[in-house]
């Protein structure tokens, strides 16, 4: 693998201390919250080629499905300090939208914690969106466009299938891991930008405003 470095300074400030603190609080407001629901649902994809996601503060994961579906898994919870005005996860539903080739996930209101779980079957795109949490892609193949606004996002997938990755971290580190390829780095004094080139057919794209990304590449 051939490796380029380009940098604007001669130090690269890694800053990760507000994602580090805002993973930290989720884990107080979550993870011992009794009020919680959990939404599965199973979606038949004939003819649907995209799979969009909103989602807001949590973590979201994706797989590959071992079927033509797509299976949900989401466990929404309580958000804390909101007081008498925050919305119960009893409330909250799936809202599943089919435009054309398109599919479209959300919850029904961004009031709470949100841990998103999604097997997905083949499709030509898949792309997400998170507000603050934990992205991670394993295993899909497929053109990925992922926007994490606090927090980090990770992908692994097989090199060979990918024709180009791009990562740009606002606020913290973008790094390209691959035995193959070409790997170009642009580092600034707290953002970093890499990008990388292959021969496969799909592309990803990943963007965090603070945070750090991780794509490797088998």
């Amino acid at each position: 693998m051939k490796s380029i470095i380009k940098s604007n300074d001669n130090v690269l400030l890694k800053w990760t201390v507000g994602a580090a603190l805002t993973f930290a609080a989720m884990s107080s407001a979550y993870a011992h919250s009794e009020n919680e629901k959990v939404i599965t649902k199973d979606i038949a994809v004939s003819g649907a080629e995209q799979l969009y996601l909103d989602a807001h503060i949590g973590s979201v994961k994706f797989t590959p499905s071992s079927d033509n579906q797509i299976h949900v898994y989401v466990k929404v919870s309580e958000k804390e300090g909101w007081g008498i005005f925050k919305d119960s996860p009893l409330e909250a539903e799936l809202v599943v939208l089919r435009d054309g080739n398109r599919v479209t996930l959300s919850l029904n209101d961004d009031e709470y914690g949100e841990e998103w779980r999604i097997e997905l079957p083949k499709m030509t795109l898949l792309n997400a969106d998170l507000g603050v949490g934990e992205l991670q892609v394993r295993n899909i193949n497929s053109n990925l466009k992922l926007d994490v606004g606090v927090g980090e996002a990770s992908v692994v997938v097989s090199a060979s299938e990918f024709l180009s990755a791009k990562g740009q971290a606002g606020v913290g580190a973008a790094t390209v891991r691959s035995h193959s390829g070409t790997t170009t780095t642009d580092r600034a004094m707290v953002s970093e930008d890499v990008t990388w080139n292959g021969s496969g057919q799909y592309s990803i794209d990943v963007e965090v405003g603070v945070g750090d990304i991780s794509i490797k590449l088998d």
